[in-house]
């Protein structure tokens, strides 16, 4: 499973592409609710990091200049389908 598509929204949240032809939507905010420190802190709560999120095209998922990735099927799992693209 990859992710091929990556657009953010300026209210924390993910719109995903996954190779299946699913489109998804992951609010970063309540993903990461729980973590009160360090990198994945950073994503969640600046929203200036936040936007700058990349597709990384080799590993099939989404990244963060901060280092902060994700497995694509923890991000599948996480989200909610919706039928955007």
């Amino acid at each position: 499973m990859r992710i091929t598509f990556v657009i953010p929204t300026r209210n924390f949240k993910l719109l995903l592409m996954f190779d299946r032809q699913e489109s998804r939507i992951l609010d970063i905010r309540k993903f990461l609710k729980d973590d009160n420190s360090g990198l994945l802190a950073e994503v969640r709560d600046n929203l200036e990091l936040f936007l700058q999120v990349t597709l990384d095209d080799i590993a099939g998922t989404v990244c963060w200049p901060n280092g902060v990735d994700f497995e694509p099927a923890v991000l599948y799992q996480e989200s909610k389908d919706i039928d955007f693209f």
